[in-house]
């Protein structure tokens, strides 16, 4: 009766399989609307299409299943037919030179289909993001030699946050180079998935070299169904997996020639030296996974150590560490023999500050389907670590094994709760979605892994291996049916070569956003003389479009986390003195995690505000000019003005736990003074010290004040309204400060105090 239900279920689902991109598309159109104008009428879409969706889903694998167990019952010849086709399908299935054919077809349509979405350039808009892949492209094409000299901080490595850039100017030029760049990352994204399922062929044959083939084919469904949904390789990941790859190989080789007979047996030292190549292309290509790698490196050494005889362990170690200098000269003749020791630096820079200002609270944790990406990652490395120990207890001290044969027994499974273990860091780093995900890949297969090396399930792969397969296609399948068809969708492979040929043809014009491109066409001629330029919003893409290294290390205002890095910055800009800069606009970088750049980088804005001025105002991007000369800030205050307007109040806020302060008022600013030139300041001064001032925010006046307008009789105020926000921790800590509020006059290009009925005080935290 089980195996009759199950057929039933696989019939349907085949069905659907069949009928889901044609349901999808269905649209009926209206014949009579009565004079109906809504959007079914504006979308003409007949009401029936949904009926119509149901019916043919519901009632079609119905009559499908019906007319085969007609067929099956009252025609011989049909059923004869059809036993036949069972088993021309069995022994495909079964088959050791048809079944790698069919999967290998499998993965490989699964793979292009699934990435289809990356190859449309979405991203090229997302001016931080990525900024970060190509903004440090020209620097580099620039003076190759002199690039690491310069020490540009890196929040990836080199392999992410230059190479793709590079890739792309060699391969689409000045006009297509971000098209080009893009492919590069794609191809990066690709390779990551293309290992990852290296890794689950070893997986297989670990679990079962006589049947690795339909082992991979279970672990495939697996992956199959639970992709984007716990486990995501991204391009961060390409080499990562690499390595992972190659350790899993070597594992798996290591336990099989210790369980020879022969002692003389000659092993293959490849692979050690393989993984000491490694580590320096990993810190080529991302710090944290080469870090983590690192780790994984020293704990391989220690595992060798333990399991193999000391003729073994020393073997590899010089054969390993040997590999790991090659490598090391290898990369240092190619980019320069600052690579390593300014890779180290970075290493430490963020080891010390990234979980300062890049960590988010880990979500709350509910054992819910609706947040399955939040605990069962953890949850699934807990119960490996069970397994193991429990193993462990039983096997080594009940029945006496030796721990040397525990661990190259179960060295595979060891590796991959290790990696879900330092991947763990990137998850907790970072908690949001697209890092949570990071360690779901070993997490699961670690688990699966564990489970398949403790039961004894050898007999699923012969006698019950069709039921099997076609429960785990059918289970699969009801958790992610549209990534499981991926696998047999070769109609949409024909999508993918037209994808591939739009990006490639497409222009640095017709991929970058227009806003920005009429901007800098707007300032070629202000930044044409600039040998570098500077944005406070953190978008790389500004330094590859004005075609202008950056004028820091610090190349992304936010890199520039601690109180000696922004002073580092401010020092850097000094010296390289850019006439224009681009201070705000409404990208991602002005607050990151609900802080506001000004808040979290207040130096550095300090010596924006008291140095340059407001400039051009270009759909939605706010540039400023230098002064002439560097200036004192009292130089360009004017207390006691004329100016029309009035400092409301102080109010605090509930964000960022209470410490967020809203300053209030109005101001009429002068009736010549352009919108670009709009802008108000805030400045702070210890109570008993009030001639040493210190800028402290800056905003605009666009607040709607009708109560203004009733009070000046004057329509221009309408919008003289503003609101500057600041936080309490830029504030001498415990000490009393009075807040002040000053508008910015363009025809002297000076600060005028707006008026107060009484001090506004405050205290900082």
């Amino acid at each position: 009766m089980f195996k009759k239900n199950l057929y039933l279920i696989l019939i349907t689902l085949t069905c659907w399989w069949i009928l889901l991109s044609y349901v999808n598309s269905l649209d009926l159109h209206l014949r009579n609307t009565y004079g109906v104008i809504s959007r079914v009428v504006i979308e003409d879409r007949s009401p029936f299409t949904n009926i119509a969706i149901y019916l043919i889903l519901f009632l079609i694998p119905s009559l499908v299943i019906l007319l085969i167990d007609a067929a099956l019952y009252n025609t011989t010849k049909v059923k004869f037919k059809l036993q036949q086709i069972k088993v021309f399908f069995i022994k495909i299935f079964e088959s050791k030179t048809y079944l790698p054919l069919l999967l290998l077809t499998l993965i490989g349509c699964w793979i292009l289909n699934a990435t289809q979405p990356m190859m449309t350039p979405g991203l090229v808009n997302d001016g931080f993001h990525y900024g970060e892949k190509i903004g440090l492209s020209i620097a580099f094409l620039n003076n190759p030699k002199n690039f690491f000299n310069e020490a540009y901080v890196l929040i990836h490595g080199f392999g992410l946050n230059v190479l793709p850039g590079i890739i792309g100017f060699y391969i689409g030029g000045y006009e297509k180079d971000v098209a080009a760049s893009f492919f590069a990352l794609y191809s990066q994204f690709l390779l990551a998935i293309i290992f990852s399922f290296a890794i689950l062929f070893e997986l297989a044959a670990y679990i079962s070299k006589d049947n690795k083939w339909k082992v991979l084919f279970l672990l495939s469904l697996v992956y199959f169904a639970l992709y984007n949904i716990i486990l995501a390789p991204i391009d961060r990941d390409t080499v990562f997996f690499i390595q992972a790859f190659l350790t899993i190989r070597w594992l798996r080789l290591i336990a099989e020639s210790n369980f020879k007979n022969s002692k003389n047996l000659s092993f293959n030292f490849i692979y050690p030296g393989l993984i000491g190549f490694s580590i320096p292309l990993s810190i080529f290509y991302v710090y944290d996974r080469a870090t983590y790698f690192i780790a994984i490196y020293l704990c391989l050494l220690g595992y060798v150590a333990i399991v193999k005889d000391k003729r073994f362990f020393i073997k590899t170690f010089l054969i390993s560490i040997a590999s790991l200098l090659l490598s090391s000269l290898f990369f240092s003749f190619i980019l320069g023999f600052n690579f390593l020791p300014v890779s180290l630096s970075q290493i430490t820079y963020w080891a010390k500050f990234s979980g300062l200002f890049t960590s988010l609270p880990y979500p709350t944790i509910r054992i819910s389907i609706l947040e399955i990406l939040n605990w069962l990652p953890i949850f699934l490395q807990s119960i490996t670590l069970s397994i193991l120990l429990l193993k462990l207890r039983v096997e080594c001290f009940g029945f006496g094994k030796k721990i040397q044969v525990f661990l190259l027994e179960n060295g595979v499974t060891i590796f991959l709760l290790l990696c879900a273990m330092l991947m763990m860091r990137v998850a907790l780093g970072r908690s949001d979605g697209g890092h949570i995900v990071s360690p779901g890949f070993f997490a699961v297969f670690s688990f699966i892994v564990a489970i398949a090396k403790t039961s004894s399930i050898q007999n699923i792969y012969t006698n019950y291996w069709f039921t099997t397969l076609t429960s785990f296609i059918v289970i699969c399948s009801f958790i992610n049916l549209s990534s499981v068809t991926n696998a047999t969708d070769i109609f949409n492979l024909r999508n993918y070569p037209l994808l591939a040929q739009s990006l490639l043809t497409s222009t640095n014009s017709e991929l970058i956003n227009p806003q920005y491109q009429e901007a800098a066409m707007q300032l070629k001629e202000d930044i044409g003389t600039q040998q570098c330029f500077y944005t406070l919003t953190s978008e790389g893409i500004w330094y590859r479009i004005f075609q202008l290294k950056p004028c820091s290390k610090y190349w992304y205002l936010i890199y520039s986390t601690s109180t000696s890095s922004q002073q580092e910055l401010v020092k850097d800009l000094q010296q390289q003195k850019p006439r224009i800069i681009l201070y705000s606009n409404k990208s991602l970088g002005n607050g990151i995690d609900g802080v506001a750049k000004e808040t979290s980088h207040l130096l550095v804005h300090q010596y924006i505000w008291q140095n340059y001025r407001p400039y051009k105002y270009i759909n939605d991007n706010w540039f400023w000019i230098s002064r002439e000369t560097e200036t004192e800030l009292s130089e360009i205050l004017v207390p006691k003005s004329n100016t029309i307007g009035f400092f409301d109040r102080l109010t605090s806020l509930e964000s960022n736990n209470k410490l967020d302060v809203m300053a209030s008022g109005w101001s009429l600013l002068p009736l010549a003074q352009t919108p670009h030139e709009n802008a108000i300041f805030l400045t702070y001064n210890l109570v008993d010290f009030p001639t040493d001032l210190k800028l402290l925010s800056v905003g605009s006046t666009s607040i709607y004040r009708p109560d203004v307008v009733e009070f000046t009789k004057d329509t221009n105020s309408l919008t003289s309204g503003w609101n500057l926000y600041f936080n309490k921790l830029n504030l001498p800590l415990q000490e009393k400060v009075n807040i002040r509020a000053w508008a910015y006059n363009a025809t002297d290009q000076k600060l005028h105090e707006i008026p107060t009925s009484s001090p506004k005080t405050m205290e900082g935290q």
